[in-house]
């Protein structure tokens, strides 16, 4: 069963335009799991917790140990929701997945693309998203999105990433370098434009999905 990943950095619309897809696959009968990482299960998300959170104490994590908590929780994730669900002949949509180490930790961390795949590749193995959609939007408008949802789940990422324009074209850059995996195979990504509406969104979000799988009944 298709295996899809939403990408993006934060404020790009990908956790809404996620939880449309899963209510439209839903209301043509297929039995869906929508999920994220860091996530997915209750450790996982336990994992998430400490990895999203600003510690009393001002010790952050570095980049390596983002790296090591974000692959655990990955591991956890793999093993115990993704992989039964896909056996179990379920669609999966998944707010991020590998790209976004490669991104956070790799680019805005500085850890080496080799480093990330190092650690990853006995937590991913061979598994690989059918499609990954990554959505792009300028930086005003990811901005205006991050403010307006302070309060929800605001962290110590997003006060980073209000101030950091270079991570949402990293994401397009990685899309468009054809970046591989550890096993060394090129996942499907497909740049969608989160600029507009919601709806306006989804129906760019739709034709992706349309073009890589077919028209759902």
């Amino acid at each position: 069963m298709p295996f899809i990943v939403f990408e993006g950095g934060e404020g790009s619309g990908k956790s809404t335009q996620a939880a449309k897809l899963a209510k439209f696959l839903q209301d043509k009968g297929l039995t869906v799991l929508e999920t994220r990482e860091p996530g997915g299960t209750p450790l996982a998300e336990d994992i998430r917790n400490v990895f999203k959170s600003v510690p009393k104490s001002g010790d952050v994590p570095t980049p390596r140990t983002e790296l090591l908590l974000v692959m655990a929780a990955r591991a956890q994730h793999v093993e115990k929701t993704v992989r039964p669900a896909l056996a179990a002949g379920k669609w999966i949509i998944c707010d991020r997945f590998l790209d976004s180490s490669y991104i956070y930790q790799g680019f805005r961390g500085g850890l080496s693309k080799s480093e990330i795949d190092t650690v990853a590749a006995p937590v991913v193995g061979s598994l690989q998203p059918d499609l990954t959609l990554v959505m792009r939007v300028d930086m005003k408008t990811a901005q205006d999105r991050l403010k307006s949802r302070a309060g929800s789940e605001s962290d110590r990422l997003d006060a980073e990433l209000i101030k950091d324009s270079s991570l949402h074209s990293a994401f397009e850059s990685l899309a468009s370098s054809q970046t591989p995996y550890p096993d060394g195979r090129v996942p499907k990504r497909v740049l969608v434009d989160g600029a507009g509406s919601p709806e306006q969104v989804w129906q760019r979000v739709l034709a992706a999905v349309t073009e890589t799988f077919g028209r759902i009944a």
